[in-house]
C-alpha cells in the first residue's frame, strides 16, 4: 500500500498527451469521450480544445462517472460562442463576458471507468472544419492494483 500512496501522492507514472483530430460538420454537434482505463488512474492536467468551423461554437468539458455520461461529477469548462479558429484551454485564468475562470477545476484524479466527455454545440449553418490536434488532452497515468 506505501507503494500506491507514494505514486498517487508524489505524481509518477507516465505522461500522456493524449491528441485527437477534430471535424466539424456544418451545423452538427460533436463529442469526444475520454475514458480511464482499467487499472489505471489518471492525475488529469489540461485539456485544450479548438474551434476548426468558421462560426462560433457553445463547447463543455464535463466530467462523468462512468462512460455512460448519466453521472456528473463535475463541470470542468464552458465557453459561450468559441470564435472560429480559436482555442479554450483548461485550467485558464481568463476573465470575460464568455469565458468562465476555471483555473479551480484541474489537477483531477480520475479512477478508472470515469469519463471526460468534450462536447462542440451545432453552430448554425457553417463550412465545417478539421483540425489535427482539435483536442488534446494531458494527464500522468498511474498503474493500480
Amino acid at each position: 500500500m506505501g507503494e500506491l500512496f507514494f505514486a498517487f501522492t508524489f505524481p509518477g507514472g507516465r505522461k500522456v498527451a493524449d491528441v485527437t483530430s477534430v471535424t466539424l460538420a456544418n451545423n452538427t454537434a460533436l463529442t469526444v469521450n475520454k475514458t480511464v482505463g482499467t487499472g489505471k488512474r489518471w492525475l488529469l492536467l489540461s485539456i485544450r480544445l479548438t474551434n476548426p468551423d468558421n462560426v462560433a461554437r457553445n463547447c463543455s468539458i464535463i466530467h462523468y462517472k462512468e462512460a455512460a455520461l448519466t453521472n456528473v461529477l463535475d463541470y470542468l469548462g464552458y465557453i459561450a460562442g468559441l470564435a472560429a479558429a480559436t482555442a479554450y484551454q483548461v485550467p485558464n485564468t481568463t476573465t470575460g463576458t464568455s469565458t468562465r475562470s476555471d483555473g479551480r477545476t484541474l489537477p483531477k484524479v480520475l479512477d478508472a471507468g470515469e469519463t471526460v466527455s468534450v462536447n462542440w454545440a451545432a453552430g448554425g449553418v457553417s463550412a465545417g472544419g478539421t483540425d489535427a490536434d482539435g483536442l488534446v488532452v494531458e494527464y500522468l497515468e498511474l498503474d493500480v492494483a
